[in-house]
């Protein structure tokens, strides 16, 4: 089980993540491709479970594209 600060340290990650996924869900997907995201991993990372980094996924996914270029 996890400290109650190592949670609400996961939990304020999480939401500060969902607060700017959100904005970039707004944006054409122009805007975010030339961001280095693609709308499918924004999505993806959204439906990820709570105890799951979103952050580290997206970057993760970001790393792998930019590789396969």
């Amino acid at each position: 089980m996890m400290p109650l600060s190592s949670w609400m340290e996961s939990y304020s990650r999480r939401q500060q993540f969902r607060r700017i996924a959100t904005t970039l869900l707004g944006e054409r997907d122009e805007i975010i491709c030339d961001l280095g995201y693609s709308r499918q991993e924004l999505v993806s990372a959204l439906k990820l479970p709570l105890r799951s980094d979103a952050l580290t996924y997206i970057e993760q996914r970001r790393s792998k594209r930019r590789l396969a270029d």
